[in-house]
């Protein structure tokens, strides 16, 4: 929290959308809470480490509402360099954990039609499966 830009961090006037001060704030923290997640979830999967999957998307569900509500209280108009920024490595960090989410996604469909093809010839007679060049004598 102690990252926020100085124009941020002030205090809500109403209860109107605003382009700075308190909507700004929140949406920056939304921003910063969604990175968290991400990159959270990106480096425990790169490290290996056993996870909770359900816990991240948790996180980056609550992220996103927190992300949406920030923004419903925004009036339109331009945002300064600091929000860009923030999105952009928000943006950067989505596509790799994207990535790497993919990547493990499609070892784990290989590995379950690996288990399901041994599953399947340890319980066949053979009778079903097509003869691979053995001679009939």
């Amino acid at each position: 929290m102690e990252n926020l830009p100085a124009e941020y961090q002030t205090q809500p006037k109403s209860a109107q959308p605003v382009v700075n001060g308190y909507g700004m704030r929140a949406l920056f923290l939304a921003i910063q809470r969604a990175n968290e997640a991400v990159t959270s979830e990106t480096t425990a999967l790169r490290q290996g480490v056993r996870v909770d999957l359900r816990d991240f998307e948790r996180r980056k569900s609550q992220a996103l509402l927190d992300l949406t509500r920030a923004g419903e209280n925004l009036a339109e108009g331009p945002f300064g360099p600091e929000v860009a920024e923030t999105l952009g490595m928000l943006r950067n960090n989505l596509k790799d954990n994207m990535q790497l989410l993919s990547t493990h996604l499609q070892a784990v469909r290989e590995i379950s039609e690996m288990i399901s093809r041994s599953l399947i010839e340890a319980d066949s007679d053979g009778t079903y499966t097509r003869d691979t060049g053995r001679g009939i004598a």
